[in-house]
């Protein structure tokens, strides 16, 4: 009976543990998202590429900073 408590009570702390880095995972992951963007659009504009393919590299840097936002203020009102 006690072996059985212990493994159940060690499955819940695990899951609980889990569940808390999970949810903060999701900020993280678009931040690196941003990250990554903005070396794209500094590798083009150091590669001398074209006005537009840089524009186009600058909305998806913009695209990913505004997923950014939504999942801070998402994973704030989850709390």
């Amino acid at each position: 009976m006690k072996v059985k408590q212990l493994v159940l009570g060690l499955s819940v702390a695990v899951l609980c543990a889990t569940t808390q880095f999970s949810c903060n995972s999701k900020p993280e992951n678009k931040a690196e998202e941003v990250k990554d963007e903005k070396e794209d659009v500094i590798e083009a504009q150091r590669d001398g590429e074209s006005k537009e393919e840089v524009m186009d590299e600058q909305a998806d840097l913009d695209s990913a900073r505004k997923d950014y936002k939504e999942a801070v203020k998402d994973s704030i009102r989850n709390k």
